[in-house]
C-alpha cells in the first residue's frame, strides 16, 4: 500500500470520526433539551394530580387559615406522583405561605433559601377554596441535571464506544492489508532470489562439465580435479539451498517433529568446513575451528544441525567485503552445548538485528542487498533451534562482524 494512499485512507476516516462526534455532541444537546421540556412536563402533571390528591384529604381547611393536614403525607404523595410519571428523584418538598414569606413546612429546613428561589413552585388552594394566603408548593431538584445528563450521557458513552470499537478495527485491518502486502512482496523478492541463487551453481556446474570435456583440460589431473571440485562444491551448495527451502516449509507445519541422536558435533563442524574450503580458497580467505566440547556428543538431529551451521557459515563468506574468516567454536558451559559461529563481516545494524530471524527479511543497508539470497536462512537457523529447545543469540556491530551464539540443552 502506497503513503500517500494510506494517509489519505487515515485522513478520510478521521475527517469522519470527528464529524461523527461532532454529530452525536448536537444530537446530544438537543436530546437533552428536549429531556429537559419532557422533564418539566412529567413534573407539571405529577404535581396536578398529588394537588388533587392533597385536595381530596384536606378536611379542615378554611378560607382564611392555614391548611391542616399531615405534613408528612405531602412528601410522600408528590414522590408517588413523581414516581408514577416516571421520575425518579426525591425532591426537597417546601409548603410555602406567600402572605408571610415564610416556610410553613419544609423537608430539609437548610435549604429554605436555596428552595425558594426553585422554578418548581405551584399554587396551592387548601380544599379547592379560594384563599386571602397564598400558599405554594415549592419543589427542589438539586440532582436533576444530573438525572437528565445520565440519561443522555449513555447515548454518548456507546457512540464514543462504538467509534473507538470502529477505530479499532479499521486500524487493524489496515496494518493486516499492509502487512499482506509486505508479505507478497518480500515472496516475489523470494521467488526471484532464490531463481538467481539456483541458477548460479547450475551455470557453474554445466561450465565446468563443458571445461571437463576439453581433452587438454580433462587429461590434466590437477585442472580435472579443480573442476570436479568446483562441481561437487556447487552441488553441496544447491543441495543445502534446496534443503533449507524445504525443510523451512515443513516446520511451519505445527505436527513437525526432528530426529534427535546422539551424534558427534566435532565433526559434523570438520566436514561443514570442508564443503567450504574451495569458496574460502578461492577468495584467500580461512575458516578456524576452537571445538573444545568434550565429549563432543550432544543429541540432535544430524540433518538440521549440519544444515544451520552450513546457513550460518555461508552467511558469514556472503557478508565479508574482503577476504571472509570464519571462527567456529565449540565448549560445554553450565549443563549446555554452546556453538558460536564469528565473522568479520559487514555486521547488521542494530535496527535490523530485530527481524533478521524473521521469514524472506532481508538486511537491506550499505552493501547487503548486493549478496545474494532469498531471506530464509537465518529463520531456518531459529527454527532449528526451536525445536531443540534451545536459544540463538545475534551479536553484531556494523563494520566489525558478527557471531551467533547458540545454547542447546545437553539432557
Amino acid at each position: 500500500m502506497k503513503r500517500w494512499f494510506r494517509v489519505f485512507i487515515i485522513s478520510v476516516f478521521a475527517i469522519a470520526a470527528v464529524s461523527l462526534v461532532l454529530i452525536q455532541f448536537v444530537q446530544t444537546r438537543r436530546t437533552f433539551s428536549i429531556s429537559d421540556n419532557m422533564f418539566n412536563v412529567s413534573v407539571s402533571n405529577a404535581m396536578d394530580e398529588a394537588i388533587q390528591q392533597l385536595n381530596g384529604e384536606m378536611n379542615n381547611a378554611t378560607a382564611h387559615s392555614t391548611p391542616a393536614f399531615n405534613y408528612q403525607d405531602l412528601d410522600s404523595i408528590i414522590y408517588e406522583s413523581l414516581l408514577i410519571n416516571g421520575i425518579d428523584l426525591h425532591p426537597t418538598v417546601g409548603l410555602y405561605d406567600g402572605s408571610q414569606g415564610s416556610f410553613l413546612y419544609s423537608t430539609d429546613p437548610n435549604r429554605e433559601d436555596e428552595l425558594e428561589l426553585s422554578p418548581y413552585r405551584y399554587s396551592f388552594q387548601p380544599a379547592g377554596v379560594v384563599s386571602a394566603n397564598k400558599y405554594f408548593i415549592i419543589l427542589g431538584f438539586p440532582k436533576a441535571e444530573l438525572f437528565l445528563q445520565h440519561n443522555t450521557d449513555i447515548y454518548v458513552y456507546m457512540t464514543l464506544f462504538l467509534i473507538v470499537v470502529i477505530a479499532t478495527m479499521f486500524f487493524i485491518s489496515l496494518r493486516t492489508i499492509s502487512n499482506q502486502r509486505k508479505l507478497d512482496q518480500m515472496k516475489s523478492e523470494f521467488i526471484n532470489n532464490m531463481t538467481h541463487e539456483i541458477k548460479t551453481p547450475i551455470s557453474t556446474i554445466g561450465l565446468a562439465c563443458e571445461m571437463l570435456r576439453d581433452d587438454t583440460v580433462s587429461q590434466d589431473a590437477e585442472s580435472r580435479a579443480n573442476f570436479i571440485g568446483i562441481i561437487a562444491d556447487e552441488n553441496q551448495r544447491m543441495r543445502v539451498l534446496v534443503e533449507t527451502i524445504l525443510q523451512s516449509a515443513k516446520m511451519s507445519n505445527k505436527n513437525f517433529s526432528i530426529n534427535p541422536k546422539p551424534i558427534d558435533i566435532n565433526k559434523i563442524v570438520e566436514h561443514v568446513m570442508q564443503s567450504f574450503k574451495l569458496t574460502i580458497n578461492n577468495r584467500n580467505g580461512r575458516i578456524d575451528t576452537i571445538l573444545n566440547a568434550e565429549p563432543p556428543t550432544i543429541v540432535a538431529d544430524e540433518l538440521h544441525i549440519t544444515n544451520l551451521l552450513y546457513n550460518l557459515v555461508d552467511n558469514g563468506i556472503k557478508y565479508s567485503t574482503n577476504e571472509p574468516h570464519i571462527v567456529i567454536e565449540t565448549e560445554r558451559q553450565n549443563g549446555r552445548f554452546i556453538l558460536r559461529v564469528k565473522d568479520h563481516g559487514i555486521g547488521i545494524s542494530k535496527a535490523d538485528q530485530r527481524h533478521v530471524f524473521e521469514k524472506f527479511y532481508r538486511v537491506s543497508t550499505g552493501n547487503v542487498h548486493n549478496v545474494k539470497g532469498f531471506g530464509i536462512g537465518l529463520n531456518y537457523v531459529a527454527q532449528v533451534v526451536r525445536l531443540h529447545h534451545g536459544e540463538i543469540k545475534l551479536d553484531s556491530e556494523q563494520g566489525a562482524g558478527s557471531t551467533f551464539t547458540i545454547s542447546l540443552p545437553l539432557d
